[in-house]
């Protein structure tokens, strides 16, 4: 008869544990193999070089009313820098502030309105810088810089009190999304208000055609 207990070799605790650990390492090369060889390279870098806050002061309507405030206007220099081998055009900029519980976002203002910005509030005058232009072509290797003016309904108390804020830039032709962060935040320059808003004018009426 067979003598099963001394004839049918057993597995050694020590050579279990060790193939399971070699099989563990096997899967972690596939895994970071994989993650090597379908990383996708980066479309785009960029930075944030300043944020100046200015909160305006109550306009003064000709009837002496105070309109309801444009709350805090923020200009921020960007630059960003095109590490594609494709060319590459902004097609927006959001930025957002997330105070408490809540995520304050602003789009960047458009040219149409950059000039008016200024036009507005004399106080932003020596800010000024060129616009950071949309839809403009940046060469492979290439960079565009520019000035980006956003509008949040907040006070600039509430930005010292904030927890984070960023500016999420997205692309025409590509789905790849550029986030930017400010390395001092909360940091900021304060840009004192000192005149007060210019209301537009309005334009004048024109008068209804005389009856034939």
């Amino acid at each position: 008869m067979f003598n099963t207990v001394e004839e049918i070799p057993t597995t050694k605790p020590a050579r279990t544990f060790g193939v399971v650990g070699i099989a563990i390492i096997i899967v972690f090369v596939v895994i970071a193999a994989y993650v090597v060889l379908n990383r996708v390279s980066p479309t785009a870098e960029g930075s944030i070089s300043a944020i100046w806050l200015y909160q305006p002061l109550p306009a003064q309507m000709a009837d002496g009313s105070t309109p309801p405030g444009n709350g805090l206007i923020m200009l921020v220099p960007v630059q960003v820098r095109n590490v594609s081998s494709k060319p590459l055009s902004i097609m927006d900029l959001t930025a957002v502030v997330h105070v408490g519980d809540t995520d304050y976002k602003s789009y960047a203002a458009p040219e149409s309105d950059f000039d008016k910005v200024f036009q507005y509030y004399p106080d932003l005058e020596a800010y000024r810088k060129p616009i950071l232009l949309r839809h403009s072509p940046i060469p492979p290797g290439g960079e565009i810089q520019g000035l980006v003016v956003f509008n949040f309904a907040l006070t600039e108390d509430q930005w010292s009190h904030a927890s984070s804020f960023y500016i999420d830039t997205t692309f025409d032709t590509v789905p790849y999304v550029l986030h930017l962060t400010w390395p001092t935040f909360p940091a900021h320059g304060t840009i004192v208000a000192v005149k007060p808003p210019v209301i537009p004018q309005a334009p004048p009426e024109k008068a209804p055609p005389a009856n034939p």
